[in-house]
Parts: C-alpha cells; structure tokens; sequence
C-alpha cells in the first residue's frame, strides 16, 4: 500500500469556500471519493492493493464495504465512496473489484449510513502539491465544451494552492492519526 496518497482538490472546492492548501498542512476531511471512466469490474482476487499509475491515478483491487442504489463505499487500503454507478452491477457487499480510479476530496457524497460515515473521515497532512497545468481543448463532438487534453499532462510543483491558478491540484498526503 501506498504511505503517501494522491488526492484531487479541484480549484472550484476553493471557489465555494474552502480554504487553499500549503505543504506542512494538516487538515481532516470526512471523505475520500473516487472517480471511475469506466466501472470497476468484479474481480477473483481477494487482496486489497492499490498501485500508483502515470496522473496521479491508481489501479486498484478494493473489496466493497457497502453498497446502495446510490452509493458504494470500496476498501483497497484506503476507503473511499462514490456513486454507486461506480462498481458493475451487480456487485454486493464482500465482493472485490478492479479497475482505475482517481481520488479526491469531496464536498458532498451521496448518502451513506452514518457508522460508514465515520470509517471515511481522515486527518491528512500534506507533504508536496502538483498543480495540473494541463490544457484544456474544445471536444471534437462538441465545440461549446471544452475536454482536458490527455495528450499534454503537466504538472508544478507548488508550494501552496495560492502559487498558482491551475483547475485541479493534487495534494501529496500521509494519513496522520485522529484523536479519539
């Protein structure tokens, strides 16, 4: 398992009053979501693990915690929540999955039961910032809509959300443990 996790902290979350972020600071947030392009599919394996791969992604193999038509809550070393569109159907609770998944810090999750709340709340301490300069294109489908181009990641190192105006900023985290 990763000691460091790699979590999304998209610009519009400041936007709608959270504060910026700097490397040294330690924060708790009550969630970690994920983010799926395509569902995480059921898998034999019965190992939790999670890989880090190029843009700050990982492939993971997570066993379903919980699951509602709503939202569903994966384990891979860490928990994280999304809708339940997320994972194949059907997929149950016990049941492992497979895919790649992009983490973030949310503002809001879909609705899960307040004991499975408490085991997504975490206090992180950040160690290193990526601001995603990457740009952004008109979609070939549709000019009025813009797509991040894939084909040119960049990131900078910062050493705040301040330093820089960027659309996304990854925050290099290390768990650091909740009071009791």
């Amino acid at each position: 398992m990763p000691n460091e996790w790699n979590l999304s902290y998209e610009d519009w979350i400041i936007g709608d009053g959270q504060p910026h972020r700097a490397i040294g600071d330690v924060f708790k947030w009550f969630a970690v979501s994920f983010w799926t392009w395509d569902p995480l599919i059921r898998y034999a394996e019965r190992s939790r693990s999670a890989v880090c791969i190029p843009d700050f992604k990982y492939r993971v193999v997570a066993e379903v915690t919980f699951v509602s038509e709503k939202a569903c809550v994966i384990d891979f070393g860490l928990r994280a929540t999304a809708s339940s569109d997320r994972i194949s159907f059907p997929c149950k609770i016990g049941d492992y999955v497979s895919g790649e998944v992009r983490l973030s810090l949310p503002l809001c999750t879909d609705i899960v039961p307040d004991e499975v709340v408490k085991t997504l709340t975490h206090k992180w301490k950040i160690n290193q910032i990526s601001a995603d300069l990457t740009p952004y294109i008109t979609r070939p489908d549709n000019p009025r809509f813009f797509t991040r181009d894939d084909s040119r990641i960049q990131y900078q190192d910062v050493v705040s959300t301040q330093s820089v105006k960027a659309s996304d900023y990854i925050l290099h985290c290390t768990e650091a443990l909740l009071p009791n």
